[in-house]
């Protein structure tokens, strides 16, 4: 890829990736904020986990950069066998780091053959993916694996096979266990897999029943939720009773593109285009779900959520005040719960989505994530991208994830195995009142997929900055809003 386009990508998309998508999210450490954070959906997690350095970093403009900029490391170790191949990884969250340690070692065991000394270092979010861009235009001087941000993600598929290596082949013993749409949120445009989920993403709705008891509203009443006017409804009725000001049934989001992404998938509609189409954010769905969120604020069911959206520090003290009752996030936000509002433990209920119309197949999108690479730099490229495989699609590896990151796995074959997914002594299935993969389970085959393309995020910081907020905010006609939204995104694409 030229210099010019590369410095392109970075300025154009630096700040709006790193604000807008950051799924995977769940790290206890201080790299990973919201896959909404501007999330992550999206806004900023694992969607992951979107990071506290969001302001584009030094050397966003790569042309003429040094790929050896240093970047202050938060952690560096090596794991594994001394006398085996080794193998450098870069990643921008600690935990992250320390999953791979563990994996290599599960590794080394079971392929004493091939065994790896693995050095995993992470760095700042920005400071890493820039890292990473200007290594691939210098042709020298990438590690053999890197995580990649979901939001940055079409920066480094851009150079396709001149800068990543195919996942296929090692992705082969547990591809038709894994969920499709995740695999190819990371697909390049030739058809490749480039990129390894950490998780499925899957959103959900969340539900303080233990609020909603107070005031006559049961885990039956919840479940008979299937379409989003049902869902309207029990809102009138949880307000009415409660009756008090300042609390809500849920928040809207003007930061945030998740509610957007629920409604496109049940609707079978993409705004990016995909690869091969053109960006289009005038589409029924979008349309129909900004006209129920309108609504609901009119009513007064609704709020508009603190900071923007709900994963992050004002959204999380908005929920632990009671101020909303329920909202729709990606299961990884799970961990949000583990990390800052564990008081809570007890009190929430998972359940699928509401639908606009029964009998649309979708109920669920993946939102946010992490792609990890095997670079083309690397001299054990097969050797690497066999070790990824299995740290992220296997059983073993998947084990690993549930338990350390508290993701929703991609392998489905475990959604049903009583002894990963029914494990008592899990946190997360202590901390709600139902079973996290029982819920997957049901939704099993009705997780659609936004693609992640070059446009990606110009839509997103169009919608989160302005769109939005137009409509939300200073009651603008959804249909005039979206139409300059769409003008200002066709003079970029």
């Amino acid at each position: 890829m030229k210099k010019k386009l590369v410095s392109a990508f970075l300025c154009a998309t630096m700040v709006a990736g790193c604000l807008t998508f950051a799924g995977c999210g769940g790290s206890d450490d201080g790299n990973a904020k919201s896959d909404n954070a501007t999330d992550e959906g999206n806004t900023a997690d694992d969607g992951a986990d979107a990071a506290d350095d969001t302001d584009g970093a030094d050397g966003a403009d790569a042309e003429g950069g040094d790929s050896e900029t240093a970047a202050a490391e938060t952690f560096n170790s090596t794991f594994g066998d001394a006398n085996g191949t080794h193998i450098d990884l870069w990643t921008f969250v600690d935990a992250h780091a320390e999953m791979y340690g563990k994996m290599v070692e599960k590794w080394n065991t079971a392929n004493p053959d091939r065994t790896i000394e693995l050095t995993a270092v992470s760095y700042p979010f920005s400071d890493m993916h820039n890292k990473v861009l200007m290594s691939f235009q210098a042709g020298e001087g990438a590690p053999d694996i890197v995580d990649v941000e979901a939001g940055q993600f079409p920066n480094f598929v851009a150079g396709q096979e001149e800068w990543l290596y195919p996942l296929e082949d090692a992705m082969a013993p547990y591809k038709d266990d894994m969920v499709a749409s995740r695999l190819e949120i990371y697909m390049g445009a030739d058809g490749h897999y480039y990129g390894a989920p950490f998780h499925v993403g899957a959103t959900v709705m969340y539900y303080n029943m233990a609020e909603l008891e107070k005031y006559d509203i049961t885990q039956e009443d919840v479940d008979a939720v299937k379409t989003w006017d049902d869902y309207e409804a029990l809102g009138k009725k949880y307000v009415e009773a409660r009756g008090e000001e300042g609390k809500y049934w849920t928040s809207i989001d003007t930061a945030g593109t998740d509610w957007m992404s629920i409604a496109m998938a049940e609707y079978d509609e993409d705004w990016t285009g995909g690869f091969d189409g053109e960006a289009n954010v005038q589409l029924e769905s979008v349309t129909n779900m900004l006209t129920y969120q309108k609504r609901w604020l009119d009513d007064g069911i609704a709020e508009i959520s603190p900071d923007g959206q709900v994963d992050l520090e004002a959204g999380y003290q908005n929920i632990l005040d009671h101020n909303i009752v329920s909202f729709p996030k990606a299961m990884w936000y799970m961990s949000r719960f583990k990390n800052y509002m564990p008081e809570e433990e007890g009190n929430w209920y998972i359940a699928p989505c509401p639908v606009f119309e029964e009998g649309q197949k979708n109920c669920s999108v993946g939102i946010g994530g992490t792609g990890t690479v095997v670079t083309q730099q690397s001299e054990a490229k097969e050797l690497a991208a066999d070790f990824v495989c299995y740290a992220k699609m296997s059983p073993d590896g998947e084990k690993v994830i549930w338990e350390d990151l508290g993701f929703d796995v991609c392998n489905t074959s475990l959604w049903t195995d009583d002894a990963f997914a029914h494990d008592e002594n899990n946190y997360y299935n202590k901390f709600f009142r139902n079973l996290p993969y029982d819920v997957l389970a049901e939704i099993d085959g009705r997780i659609g997929k936004i693609s992640i393309v070059p446009i990606t995020p110009t839509i997103n910081d169009q919608m989160n900055l302005i769109t939005f907020n137009e409509i939300f905010e200073d009651g603008r006609d959804i249909e005039e809003a979206l139409q300059d939204a769409q003008d200002a995104i066709e003079l970029e694409q």
